[in-house]
């Protein structure tokens, strides 16, 4: 079975890495700013190039004389992808032409005996003439682009072509989100699932700024898990770092099929919480609740009240973890398989008409006057979630907690714990 290379994009802050990373994956993945040192975590992402398939990893930048803790930090997490790389896209700046730091960072990068392509950015007709310059970091003529402007990114893709594999389908793999307010220990949980550092974790909220997908292959199964960044107080989203967080973090739920709500245990249930769990409720997602922190609390958890609080569906699997004692990790994913089995979940229809009609049957919705409803066909229309369609004649005296009761019961009967499940009642034809 062929490996699927990893390319990673390296070199100093403010170069265009990430928008170079972004204009190849076609879409926003990594945060851009004009703000030096945006990119605080590797960035990676499965990605195809005339049908074959490769890994693409936006570094953070390289900085020789890291100003502070969390610098050294992401200077160490830029080597270690360089160090898992098959080939290093050296970025440099056309209008600055070549720096000091260009040269140092290179001659660090040089140790590591990886294959390195020299990419010019930010070249023009103005400042063509420096991009000759840079033969002289002996790394020949190099392929010259304007990531902004998507100039020359085809040329650089069929540079790097030869290294690609053959594109293979993960479709099936078991996509979930990793979601929470800031500090309350998503990285942690999300390094213990993973079982290395692949995301900066710091004590400071909202440390990871991006989302980092990963897979995980777990008792024969397959996992893609995106860390995202904690949801800001919206009165906190005055920085667009800020603001590109919570928009990808909403992108994160959208795009998966499951989302792991991680809350902590020392603390109270917030508004964020529950603001955070209705964005999940309202993308039609499946979730497991985490309660982190437990190596910190020696009290009873009111689970009930959790739930009642964040409003969720009923039987979310409650799982406690302790991501720095590495609790529960493992009850994590056996849980989001389950889950993600419930979310798939086809039924017979004869299995929905019959157990429609007991309900129905032993419970009869109430009369308005002669006007009384009674049920006429049944059908599941969809999954991921479950989507029912149920027709009864006089519909519109159907009342809304009439409908609620026949979700329960449907409920326990399909065992669907933990997803939501969709109802579309309409009028007999």
């Amino acid at each position: 079975m062929l490996i699927t290379p990893i390319i990673t994009i390296c070199g100093r802050p403010n170069v265009g890495k990430s928008t170079l990373f972004n204009r190849i994956l076609g879409k926003r993945k990594s945060i851009v700013s004009e703000i030096p040192g945006t990119t605080r975590d590797a960035l990676q992402s499965n990605c195809t190039w005339k049908n074959k398939s490769f890994i693409l990893v936006d570094s953070g930048g390289i900085e020789l004389e890291p100003e502070n803790k969390l610098t050294q930090k992401v200077q160490l997490k830029s080597y270690d992808s360089i160090k898992e790389s098959d080939q290093i896209l050296f970025l440099v700046d056309a209008h600055d032409g070549i720096t000091n730091s260009d040269k140092e960072i290179l001659r660090e990068i040089r140790k590591f005996d990886k294959d390195i392509l020299l990419v010019i950015n930010k070249v023009d007709n103005d400042n063509l003439h420096k991009s000759n310059d840079f033969y002289s970091l002996g790394l020949g003529e190099g392929v010259k682009i304007s990531a902004y402007h998507d100039m020359g990114i085809y040329d650089l893709m069929d540079s790097i072509h030869h290294l690609f594999s053959e594109k293979k389908d993960d479709d099936e793999s078991i996509k979930f989100s990793i979601v929470g307010r800031p500090n309350v220990g998503k990285s942690t949980i999300f390094n213990a699932i993973i079982g290395d550092s692949k995301s900066i974790v710091d004590s400071t909220p909202g440390t990871t700024r991006d989302s980092i997908d990963s897979k995980l292959n777990f008792n024969e199964d397959l996992y893609t898990i995106v860390d995202t960044a904690g949801i800001r107080k919206r009165g906190k989203l005055g920085k667009e770092i800020e603001y590109f967080s919570v928009i990808r973090t909403i992108s994160s739920i959208s795009e998966s099929n499951i989302s792991l709500l991680v809350i902590d245990s020392t603390e109270q249930i917030t508004l964020q919480d529950q603001h955070i769990a209705g964005m999940i409720i309202q993308s039609g997602n499946g979730c497991v609740l985490a309660i982190n922190k437990i190596d910190l609390i020696d009290k009873k958890i009111n689970e009930q009240n959790i739930i009642d609080k964040l409003k969720f569906f009923p039987g979310v699997p409650i799982i406690y973890t302790s991501g720095i004692e590495s609790k529960g990790i493992d009850r994590i994913l056996d849980n989001i398989k389950i889950v993600n089995s419930r979310y798939q979940l086809k039924i017979n229809d004869d299995d929905i008409w019959s157990n429609l009609v007991n309900i129905v049957s032993s419970n009869l919705p109430p009369s308005k006057g002669k006007r009384t409803p009674y049920l006429t066909y049944a059908k599941q229309i969809g999954n991921r979630p479950p989507k029912i369609l149920i027709k009864f004649k006089n519909v519109e005296f159907v009342h809304f907690s009439y409908k609620r009761y026949i979700e329960n019961e449907l409920r326990k009967i399909f065992d669907l714990k933990g997803v939501p499940l969709q109802l579309e009642f309409r009028e007999n034809d």
